[in-house]
Protein backbone atom coordinates (compact mmCIF):
# COMPACT_ATOMS: atom_id res chain seq x y z
CA UNK A 1 0.00 0.00 0.00
CA UNK A 2 1.73 3.20 -0.94
CA UNK A 3 1.64 6.09 1.52
CA UNK A 4 -0.76 8.76 -0.11
CA UNK A 5 -3.51 5.85 -0.22
CA UNK A 6 -2.56 4.45 3.88
CA UNK A 7 -3.31 7.94 4.96
CA UNK A 8 -6.55 8.67 2.75
CA UNK A 9 -7.89 5.61 4.54
CA UNK A 10 -6.05 6.22 8.11
CA UNK A 11 -8.47 9.41 7.72
CA UNK A 12 -11.47 8.67 6.43
CA UNK A 13 -11.81 5.38 9.33
CA UNK A 14 -10.69 8.48 11.89
CA UNK A 15 -13.51 10.48 11.12
CA UNK A 16 -15.79 7.91 10.24
CA UNK A 17 -15.53 6.59 14.02
CA UNK A 18 -15.76 9.73 15.03
CA UNK A 19 -19.18 10.45 13.33
CA UNK A 20 -20.52 7.09 14.40
CA UNK A 21 -19.76 7.51 17.95
CA UNK A 22 -20.88 11.53 17.96
CA UNK A 23 -23.94 11.17 16.11
CA UNK A 24 -24.32 7.91 18.53
CA UNK A 25 -23.79 10.19 21.90
CA UNK A 26 -26.33 12.83 20.47
CA UNK A 27 -29.20 10.15 20.30
CA UNK A 28 -28.29 7.16 22.79
CA UNK A 29 -31.03 7.31 25.56
CA UNK A 30 -29.75 7.66 28.84
CA UNK A 31 -31.54 4.61 30.45
CA UNK A 32 -29.67 2.18 27.58
CA UNK A 33 -25.91 4.19 28.92
CA UNK A 34 -25.07 1.77 31.88
CA UNK A 35 -24.16 3.82 35.21
CA UNK A 36 -24.89 7.03 32.92
CA UNK A 37 -27.23 9.01 35.76
CA UNK A 38 -25.22 8.11 38.45
CA UNK A 39 -21.84 9.43 36.76
CA UNK A 40 -23.83 12.38 35.67
CA UNK A 41 -24.29 13.63 39.35
CA UNK A 42 -20.26 13.99 39.46
CA UNK A 43 -20.32 16.83 36.53
CA UNK A 44 -23.51 17.76 37.25
CA UNK A 45 -22.07 18.92 40.88
CA UNK A 46 -19.04 20.68 39.45
CA UNK A 47 -21.15 22.86 37.00
CA UNK A 48 -23.81 24.03 39.57
CA UNK A 49 -21.40 24.46 42.51
CA UNK A 50 -17.98 25.38 40.65
CA UNK A 51 -16.22 22.92 43.32
CA UNK A 52 -15.14 19.84 43.19
CA UNK A 53 -17.25 16.86 45.41
CA UNK A 54 -15.45 14.92 48.67
CA UNK A 55 -17.95 12.29 47.07
CA UNK A 56 -20.12 12.55 50.37
CA UNK A 57 -22.59 14.81 49.25
CA UNK A 58 -26.21 13.84 48.72
CA UNK A 59 -26.11 15.39 45.39
CA UNK A 60 -23.35 12.89 44.19
CA UNK A 61 -24.49 10.16 45.71
CA UNK A 62 -26.81 7.63 44.38
CA UNK A 63 -29.89 6.94 46.59
CA UNK A 64 -29.75 3.15 45.76
CA UNK A 65 -26.66 2.36 45.73
CA UNK A 66 -25.54 4.57 48.80
CA UNK A 67 -21.93 5.25 47.43
CA UNK A 68 -21.06 8.35 44.89
CA UNK A 69 -18.17 7.97 42.08
CA UNK A 70 -16.99 11.06 43.32
CA UNK A 71 -14.61 8.96 45.88
CA UNK A 72 -13.21 7.54 43.25
CA UNK A 73 -10.88 8.81 39.63
CA UNK A 74 -12.93 10.95 37.80
CA UNK A 75 -10.73 13.39 35.66
CA UNK A 76 -12.96 11.92 32.79
CA UNK A 77 -15.90 13.76 34.81
CA UNK A 78 -14.08 16.86 35.57
CA UNK A 79 -13.34 17.00 31.58
CA UNK A 80 -17.25 16.49 31.07
CA UNK A 81 -17.89 19.32 33.57
CA UNK A 82 -16.01 21.30 31.53
CA UNK A 83 -17.65 20.46 28.12
CA UNK A 84 -20.87 20.88 30.22
CA UNK A 85 -20.28 24.77 31.10
CA UNK A 86 -18.58 26.00 27.80
CA UNK A 87 -22.25 24.83 26.01
CA UNK A 88 -24.13 26.45 28.92
CA UNK A 89 -22.73 29.67 27.94
CA UNK A 90 -25.31 29.14 24.91
CA UNK A 91 -27.85 27.08 25.97
CA UNK A 92 -29.46 24.68 29.00
CA UNK A 93 -31.11 22.51 26.78
CA UNK A 94 -31.00 19.15 28.83
CA UNK A 95 -29.61 17.14 25.18
CA UNK A 96 -27.26 19.75 24.94
CA UNK A 97 -25.26 19.29 28.26
CA UNK A 98 -25.68 15.75 27.92
CA UNK A 99 -24.08 15.18 24.68
CA UNK A 100 -20.81 17.53 25.90
CA UNK A 101 -20.75 15.31 28.88
CA UNK A 102 -20.88 12.39 26.47
CA UNK A 103 -17.87 14.64 24.21
CA UNK A 104 -15.31 13.24 26.53
CA UNK A 105 -16.05 9.45 25.65
CA UNK A 106 -16.21 10.51 21.82
CA UNK A 107 -12.70 12.35 22.07
CA UNK A 108 -11.11 9.42 24.29
CA UNK A 109 -12.34 6.98 21.48
CA UNK A 110 -10.83 8.86 18.56
CA UNK A 111 -7.94 9.18 20.31
CA UNK A 112 -7.54 5.79 21.02
CA UNK A 113 -7.95 4.88 17.18
CA UNK A 114 -5.68 7.28 16.16
CA UNK A 115 -2.72 5.96 18.92
CA UNK A 116 -3.33 2.58 17.24
CA UNK A 117 -2.94 3.75 14.15
CA UNK A 118 0.51 5.27 15.65
CA UNK A 119 0.95 2.18 17.18
CA UNK A 120 0.66 0.07 14.28
CA UNK A 121 3.42 2.58 12.26
CA UNK A 122 5.96 1.57 15.17
CA UNK A 123 5.13 -2.16 15.33
CA UNK A 124 4.51 -3.66 11.60
CA UNK A 125 6.56 -3.14 8.55
CA UNK A 126 3.80 -2.87 6.01
CA UNK A 127 0.89 0.04 6.49
CA UNK A 128 -1.81 -2.41 5.63
CA UNK A 129 -1.28 -4.19 9.06
CA UNK A 130 -1.32 -0.49 10.79
CA UNK A 131 -4.69 -0.30 8.98
CA UNK A 132 -5.98 -3.99 10.15
CA UNK A 133 -4.90 -3.32 14.00
CA UNK A 134 -7.23 0.61 14.40
CA UNK A 135 -9.91 -1.69 12.83
CA UNK A 136 -9.83 -4.75 14.50
CA UNK A 137 -9.76 -2.60 17.60
CA UNK A 138 -11.88 0.05 17.02
CA UNK A 139 -13.98 -0.77 15.09
CA UNK A 140 -15.18 -3.77 17.85
CA UNK A 141 -19.30 -2.97 18.67
CA UNK A 142 -19.29 -2.93 22.65
CA UNK A 143 -15.78 -0.36 22.26
CA UNK A 144 -17.61 2.16 20.11
CA UNK A 145 -20.78 1.59 22.63
CA UNK A 146 -18.18 2.78 25.37
CA UNK A 147 -17.02 5.47 22.89
CA UNK A 148 -21.22 6.90 23.16
CA UNK A 149 -21.88 7.98 27.29
CA UNK A 150 -20.52 8.94 30.15
CA UNK A 151 -18.02 6.32 31.39
CA UNK A 152 -14.62 5.88 32.37
CA UNK A 153 -13.62 2.42 30.53
CA UNK A 154 -13.41 4.99 26.93
CA UNK A 155 -11.12 7.32 29.35
CA UNK A 156 -8.82 4.53 30.95
CA UNK A 157 -8.36 2.64 26.78
CA UNK A 158 -7.00 6.18 25.23
CA UNK A 159 -4.61 6.24 28.54
CA UNK A 160 -4.07 2.50 28.01
CA UNK A 161 -3.08 3.41 24.27
CA UNK A 162 -0.84 6.40 25.58
CA UNK A 163 1.32 3.93 27.86
CA UNK A 164 1.64 1.55 24.80
CA UNK A 165 2.49 4.20 22.85
CA UNK A 166 5.69 5.21 24.53
CA UNK A 167 6.54 1.64 25.87
CA UNK A 168 7.03 1.01 22.00
CA UNK A 169 8.82 4.37 21.60
CA UNK A 170 11.41 4.27 24.36
CA UNK A 171 12.53 0.60 23.96
CA UNK A 172 13.54 2.21 21.15
CA UNK A 173 15.02 5.14 22.09
CA UNK A 174 16.23 3.42 25.60
CA UNK A 175 13.95 6.35 26.66
CA UNK A 176 14.88 9.66 25.96
CA UNK A 177 13.39 12.21 27.49
CA UNK A 178 9.95 12.85 25.50
CA UNK A 179 9.44 9.28 25.89
CA UNK A 180 10.01 9.76 29.32
CA UNK A 181 8.10 12.68 29.46
CA UNK A 182 5.06 10.33 27.41
CA UNK A 183 5.01 7.57 29.81
CA UNK A 184 4.69 9.70 32.63
CA UNK A 185 1.59 11.44 31.55
CA UNK A 186 0.44 8.12 29.98
CA UNK A 187 0.80 6.76 33.76
CA UNK A 188 -0.46 9.97 35.53
CA UNK A 189 -3.86 9.66 33.15
CA UNK A 190 -4.24 6.02 34.09
CA UNK A 191 -4.53 6.89 37.18
CA UNK A 192 -7.46 8.87 37.03
CA UNK A 193 -9.15 6.77 35.09
CA UNK A 194 -10.14 3.21 36.12
CA UNK A 195 -8.62 0.56 38.62
CA UNK A 196 -9.02 -1.99 36.14
CA UNK A 197 -6.61 -0.45 33.97
CA UNK A 198 -4.07 -0.10 37.11
CA UNK A 199 -2.23 -3.64 35.62
CA UNK A 200 -0.36 -0.72 33.14
CA UNK A 201 1.20 1.23 36.10
CA UNK A 202 2.54 -2.18 37.39
CA UNK A 203 4.20 -3.16 34.63
CA UNK A 204 5.26 0.31 33.28
CA UNK A 205 7.50 0.27 35.84
CA UNK A 206 8.42 -3.43 35.38
CA UNK A 207 9.21 -3.01 32.08
CA UNK A 208 11.16 0.79 32.49
CA UNK A 209 13.52 -0.98 34.89
CA UNK A 210 13.68 -4.12 33.68
CA UNK A 211 14.85 -2.68 30.19
CA UNK A 212 16.80 0.14 31.72
CA UNK A 213 19.07 -2.96 33.32
CA UNK A 214 19.18 -5.25 30.19
CA UNK A 215 20.74 -2.40 28.34
CA UNK A 216 23.30 -1.62 31.05
CA UNK A 217 22.57 2.01 31.77
CA UNK A 218 23.98 3.64 34.84
CA UNK A 219 22.31 4.02 38.01
CA UNK A 220 22.41 7.30 38.04
CA UNK A 221 20.77 7.74 34.11
CA UNK A 222 17.88 5.08 35.67
CA UNK A 223 16.99 6.58 39.03
CA UNK A 224 17.61 10.05 37.03
CA UNK A 225 14.63 8.95 34.47
CA UNK A 226 12.47 7.19 36.83
CA UNK A 227 12.40 9.91 38.89
CA UNK A 228 11.38 12.44 35.74
CA UNK A 229 8.27 9.64 35.06
CA UNK A 230 7.10 9.59 38.32
CA UNK A 231 7.00 13.40 38.72
CA UNK A 232 5.26 13.68 35.20
CA UNK A 233 2.42 11.05 36.77
CA UNK A 234 2.55 12.18 40.12
CA UNK A 235 1.85 16.10 38.74
CA UNK A 236 -1.20 14.85 36.89
CA UNK A 237 -2.44 12.16 39.01
CA UNK A 238 -1.19 12.49 42.46
CA UNK A 239 -3.35 15.35 43.78
CA UNK A 240 -6.62 13.39 43.94
CA UNK A 241 -5.52 10.56 45.70
CA UNK A 242 -3.68 13.24 48.46
CA UNK A 243 -7.37 15.18 48.54
CA UNK A 244 -8.59 11.69 49.26
CA UNK A 245 -6.64 10.73 52.16
CA UNK A 246 -6.70 13.91 53.20
CA UNK A 247 -10.82 14.09 52.85
CA UNK A 248 -11.25 10.44 54.03
CA UNK A 249 -8.79 9.78 56.93
CA UNK A 250 -6.11 8.59 54.77
CA UNK A 251 -8.19 6.45 52.13
CA UNK A 252 -6.38 6.79 49.04
CA UNK A 253 -8.40 4.91 46.68
CA UNK A 254 -11.67 5.80 48.37
CA UNK A 255 -12.71 1.98 49.01
CA UNK A 256 -13.27 2.27 52.58
CA UNK A 257 -15.04 5.17 52.46
CA UNK A 258 -16.92 3.92 49.58
CA UNK A 259 -18.20 0.81 51.74
CA UNK A 260 -18.96 3.03 54.77
CA UNK A 261 -21.08 5.47 52.31
CA UNK A 262 -23.26 2.29 51.04
CA UNK A 263 -23.35 0.93 54.32
CA UNK A 264 -25.19 3.35 55.82
CA UNK A 265 -27.14 5.17 52.46
CA UNK A 266 -27.65 2.39 51.12
CA UNK A 267 -30.84 0.69 50.27
CA UNK A 268 -31.31 -2.36 52.44
CA UNK A 269 -31.16 -4.92 49.78
CA UNK A 270 -27.84 -3.32 48.23
CA UNK A 271 -25.62 -2.72 52.23
CA UNK A 272 -22.44 -4.34 51.14
CA UNK A 273 -23.82 -6.96 54.07
CA UNK A 274 -26.69 -8.13 52.48
CA UNK A 275 -24.21 -8.83 49.17
CA UNK A 276 -24.36 -12.36 48.28
CA UNK A 277 -21.08 -13.74 46.43
CA UNK A 278 -20.09 -16.72 45.08
CA UNK A 279 -17.74 -16.64 47.90
CA UNK A 280 -20.28 -15.96 50.67
CA UNK A 281 -22.61 -19.22 48.89
CA UNK A 282 -19.23 -21.28 48.77
CA UNK A 283 -19.12 -21.92 45.10
CA UNK A 284 -16.43 -23.85 42.96
CA UNK A 285 -14.17 -22.19 40.44
CA UNK A 286 -16.76 -24.47 37.91
CA UNK A 287 -19.66 -23.36 39.49
CA UNK A 288 -19.00 -19.68 39.23
CA UNK A 289 -17.49 -19.29 35.97
CA UNK A 290 -18.49 -22.22 33.59
CA UNK A 291 -22.08 -22.89 35.26
CA UNK A 292 -24.94 -20.76 34.06
CA UNK A 293 -26.71 -19.77 37.67
CA UNK A 294 -30.45 -19.56 38.74
CA UNK A 295 -31.89 -16.45 36.70
CA UNK A 296 -29.58 -15.90 34.43
CA UNK A 297 -29.32 -17.20 30.36
CA UNK A 298 -26.19 -17.80 30.06
CA UNK A 299 -22.52 -18.36 31.86
CA UNK A 300 -19.93 -16.17 32.97
CA UNK A 301 -17.31 -17.54 30.35
CA UNK A 302 -19.86 -16.69 27.54
CA UNK A 303 -21.73 -13.74 29.12
CA UNK A 304 -18.16 -12.08 29.05
CA UNK A 305 -17.18 -13.02 25.87
CA UNK A 306 -20.00 -12.05 24.19
CA UNK A 307 -20.46 -8.65 25.78
CA UNK A 308 -16.34 -7.85 25.09
CA UNK A 309 -17.30 -8.03 21.50
CA UNK A 310 -20.08 -6.24 21.98
CA UNK A 311 -23.71 -6.59 24.38
CA UNK A 312 -25.49 -2.88 25.03
CA UNK A 313 -27.56 -1.27 27.08
CA UNK A 314 -27.26 -2.85 30.66
CA UNK A 315 -26.30 -6.01 28.55
CA UNK A 316 -29.61 -6.90 27.70
CA UNK A 317 -29.17 -5.93 23.55
CA UNK A 318 -27.14 -9.05 22.43
CA UNK A 319 -26.49 -9.38 18.70
CA UNK A 320 -27.64 -12.94 17.21
CA UNK A 321 -25.10 -15.62 18.34
CA UNK A 322 -24.37 -15.88 14.46
CA UNK A 323 -22.76 -12.77 14.49
CA UNK A 324 -20.65 -13.56 17.91
CA UNK A 325 -19.28 -16.69 16.27
CA UNK A 326 -18.24 -14.91 13.64
CA UNK A 327 -16.56 -12.36 15.55
CA UNK A 328 -14.93 -15.44 17.93
CA UNK A 329 -14.20 -17.23 14.20
CA UNK A 330 -12.23 -13.69 12.91
CA UNK A 331 -9.98 -13.15 16.30
CA UNK A 332 -9.44 -16.76 17.10
CA UNK A 333 -7.94 -17.70 13.66
CA UNK A 334 -6.04 -14.77 13.57
CA UNK A 335 -4.66 -15.33 17.49
CA UNK A 336 -3.87 -18.70 16.39
CA UNK A 337 -2.03 -17.67 13.10
CA UNK A 338 0.26 -15.54 15.74
CA UNK A 339 0.97 -18.37 18.09
CA UNK A 340 2.36 -20.31 14.77
CA UNK A 341 3.72 -17.87 12.51
CA UNK A 342 4.40 -14.37 14.55
CA UNK A 343 5.14 -15.23 17.89
CA UNK A 344 8.41 -16.65 18.18
CA UNK A 345 10.12 -14.52 14.78
CA UNK A 346 8.27 -11.44 16.04
CA UNK A 347 8.57 -11.12 19.19
CA UNK A 348 10.41 -13.72 20.68
CA UNK A 349 13.67 -12.76 18.97
CA UNK A 350 14.43 -9.18 19.56
CA UNK A 351 14.67 -8.29 23.47
CA UNK A 352 13.06 -5.16 23.73
CA UNK A 353 9.86 -7.12 21.43
CA UNK A 354 10.00 -10.13 24.18
CA UNK A 355 9.99 -7.40 26.98
CA UNK A 356 7.28 -5.90 25.30
CA UNK A 357 5.05 -9.20 25.05
CA UNK A 358 6.04 -10.28 28.42
CA UNK A 359 4.57 -6.52 29.96
CA UNK A 360 1.52 -6.66 27.52
CA UNK A 361 0.63 -10.43 28.38
CA UNK A 362 1.23 -9.99 31.94
CA UNK A 363 -1.20 -7.19 31.99
CA UNK A 364 -3.89 -8.95 30.11
CA UNK A 365 -3.57 -11.94 33.21
CA UNK A 366 -3.73 -9.39 35.59
CA UNK A 367 -6.82 -7.30 34.11
CA UNK A 368 -8.61 -11.05 33.67
CA UNK A 369 -7.63 -12.04 36.90
CA UNK A 370 -8.81 -9.45 38.58
CA UNK A 371 -12.15 -8.96 37.12
CA UNK A 372 -12.26 -13.20 38.00
CA UNK A 373 -11.77 -12.06 41.96
CA UNK A 374 -13.93 -9.39 41.38
CA UNK A 375 -17.06 -11.39 40.29
CA UNK A 376 -16.25 -14.41 42.58
CA UNK A 377 -15.53 -11.91 46.40
CA UNK A 378 -17.34 -8.81 45.10
CA UNK A 379 -19.88 -8.33 43.05
CA UNK A 380 -20.58 -11.35 40.39
CA UNK A 381 -20.40 -9.49 37.18
CA UNK A 382 -19.96 -11.09 34.03
CA UNK A 383 -19.26 -8.03 31.47
CA UNK A 384 -16.65 -7.86 29.21
CA UNK A 385 -16.07 -3.78 29.69
CA UNK A 386 -14.00 -4.96 32.71
CA UNK A 387 -11.62 -7.08 30.28
CA UNK A 388 -11.38 -3.83 28.14
CA UNK A 389 -7.63 -2.97 29.80
CA UNK A 390 -6.69 -5.70 27.61
CA UNK A 391 -7.98 -5.11 23.82
CA UNK A 392 -5.17 -3.44 22.41
CA UNK A 393 -2.81 -6.07 22.87
CA UNK A 394 -5.47 -8.77 21.90
CA UNK A 395 -5.84 -6.76 18.47
CA UNK A 396 -2.06 -6.44 17.84
CA UNK A 397 -1.08 -10.51 18.51
CA UNK A 398 -4.42 -10.89 15.89
CA UNK A 399 -3.15 -8.72 13.16
CA UNK A 400 0.28 -9.85 13.80
CA UNK A 401 -1.29 -13.54 13.00
CA UNK A 402 -3.10 -12.32 9.83
CA UNK A 403 0.88 -10.36 8.92
CA UNK A 404 2.66 -12.74 9.31
CA UNK A 405 0.33 -15.29 6.90
CA UNK A 406 0.34 -12.60 4.02
CA UNK A 407 4.12 -12.04 4.69
CA UNK A 408 4.53 -15.93 3.29
CA UNK A 409 3.32 -14.91 -0.31
CA UNK A 410 5.73 -14.76 -3.02
CA UNK A 411 6.97 -11.46 -3.56
CA UNK A 412 5.33 -11.11 -7.24
CA UNK A 413 2.03 -11.75 -5.32
CA UNK A 414 2.98 -8.06 -3.45
CA UNK A 415 -0.19 -6.33 -4.22
CA UNK A 416 -2.42 -9.17 -3.60
CA UNK A 417 -0.72 -9.66 0.34
CA UNK A 418 -1.64 -6.12 0.89
CA UNK A 419 -5.59 -6.90 -0.57
CA UNK A 420 -5.84 -10.07 1.64
CA UNK A 421 -4.13 -8.37 4.72
CA UNK A 422 -6.95 -6.02 5.13
CA UNK A 423 -9.14 -8.74 3.68
CA UNK A 424 -9.95 -9.95 7.43
CA UNK A 425 -10.61 -5.56 8.37
CA UNK A 426 -13.08 -5.33 5.36
CA UNK A 427 -15.26 -8.10 6.74
CA UNK A 428 -14.87 -7.10 10.57
CA UNK A 429 -16.07 -3.74 9.16
CA UNK A 430 -19.43 -5.19 7.68
CA UNK A 431 -19.61 -7.06 10.38
CA UNK A 432 -19.58 -3.59 12.68
CA UNK A 433 -22.26 -2.04 10.67
CA UNK A 434 -24.75 -4.76 10.85
CA UNK A 435 -23.89 -4.46 14.42
CA UNK A 436 -24.16 -1.20 14.85
CA UNK A 437 -27.40 -0.16 12.47
CA UNK A 438 -29.20 -3.40 12.85
CA UNK A 439 -28.41 -3.82 16.60
CA UNK A 440 -26.86 -1.08 18.80
CA UNK A 441 -29.47 1.76 17.14
CA UNK A 442 -32.52 0.51 17.07
CA UNK A 443 -31.93 -1.31 20.87
CA UNK A 444 -30.26 1.98 22.90
CA UNK A 445 -31.04 5.01 20.81
CA UNK A 446 -34.03 7.54 20.05
CA UNK A 447 -34.15 7.66 16.64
Amino acid sequence: MNKKDYYWAKYMLIFGFFCICFGSSIFLKTEHAPDEAMRMLVPQYIVSHHTLPNGMEPEVRSSIWGFSYALYPYLASILSAGFMGIVSLFTQNAIALLTAARLVSVLSGTGTLILVFLIGEELFERRESALLCGILTCFLPQFVFLSCYVNNDSFAIFSIALILYFWIRGTKSAFCKKDCAGLGAGCGLCALSYYNAYSWLLCSILLFFVFMVKAKKPAKEIFKKALFIFLIAFLIGGWFFIRNAVLHDGDLFGMRTSDESATLYAEKEFKPESRITPASEGWSFRQTFLQTPEGRTTNWLFSTISSFIGSFSYATVHLPMLLYLLYGALMAFGFLLFLFLGMVPHWFRQKPQRLLFVMMLLSCLITLLLSMYNTYFNDYQSQGRYLMPALIPLMIWITDGYSSLTAKLPKEWKRAACYLTLLPGTIWLVLFLISYIGFLIPGCCAI
